[in-house]
């Protein structure tokens, strides 16, 4: 959570209209909010005529999804990272950095006069 301020949402696991499977997740917090801009939102899914599952984001494209085992599953942190990581890079151009709460809360210097 971003600064331990956000709010996690999840659809849990559901039917599509294909026979396949989907869940969702949204990750929401006040400066983003704030801005108007939507939450981070990953989407995990396996579509009834898929070889194997996938990973996405909101705004990036599909990551696939392999998982056989426990250690798998830990196996796909880092990616479930990057891909939030990536959208919310991509929300920061829908408003500014300031949605992001490490850089509103940071106590940056004033730079000098001059530069």
């Amino acid at each position: 959570m971003p600064l331990g301020s956000g709010t996690l949402t999840e659809t849990g696991v559901q039917r599509s209209a294909d026979g396949g499977l989907s869940a969702a997740w949204d990750l929401s917090w006040p400066e983003q909010e704030a801005a108007g801009v939507p939450p981070i939102r990953l989407y995990a899914y396996y579509g009834s005529g898929f070889h194997h599952p996938h990973l996405r984001g909101a705004t990036l494209g599909d990551w696939p999804l392999n998982l056989f085992s426990n250690p798998d599953a830990v196996g796909q942190l880092p990616v479930l990272r990057a891909i939030a990581t990536t959208e919310l890079h991509n929300l920061v151009f829908r408003a500014d950095c300031r949605i992001t709460p490490a850089v509103a809360t940071s106590s940056r210097p004033t730079p000098p006069s001059g530069s």
